[in-house]
């Protein structure tokens, strides 16, 4: 008997390797290359495995993984969960940061609006260049986010911003 891979998993794995290819154009010349080309070489390996079974994709995981671990390359552990939505129907949820400062609240609630955007974008996509673009775009979304989640973190701390 031939299994059959559900449609969930052919979109997942046609995002995969779009974000393969994002990934793979940002590394030249990029001083975290190295690192890079080993997640679009993860988030490959991925697609292949979601093409092909509806096993666990354990090298998913492992490009998160590799991502938190290497922040100079450049890559939100947000971004992977794009790859999964087809099958999860979930996207990646933003921590709420909570910033003192009003300047810090306005720039969360803007990339929050920029992000959920080009999630939108890339929901609605209905041609790989489209998805690509939408792919593009999030990833310096979501690093921007997460250096502003960090920097809220050490505005929140300073003690004139303490309770």
């Amino acid at each position: 008997m031939t299994a059959t891979i559900p449609t969930t998993a052919l979109a997942a794995a046609d995002r995969a390797r779009t974000l393969a290819d994002v990934i793979t154009a940002r590394a030249a010349l990029h001083p975290a290359a190295d690192v890079l080309h080993a997640i679009a070489a993860l988030v490959t390996t991925a697609a292949e495995s979601l093409e092909t079974t509806d096993a666990p994709v354990f090298a998913l995981m492992d490009a998160q993984a590799l991502a938190l671990d290497n922040r100079r390359a450049g890559i939100s552990d947000h971004v992977m969960y794009y790859v999964t939505a087809p099958i999860t129907r979930r996207v990646p949820e933003l921590p709420e940061l909570n910033p003192v400062s009003t300047q810090l609240a306005r720039q969360e609630g803007r990339l929050r609006v920029r992000i959920a955007l080009a999630a939108d974008a890339l929901n609605t996509a209905t041609t790989p260049d489209s998805r690509h673009g939408a792919l593009e775009t999030l990833l310096p979304l979501h690093r921007a986010f997460d250096d502003l989640a960090r920097n809220v973190a050490v505005d929140n701390a300073r003690p004139c911003n303490r309770p």
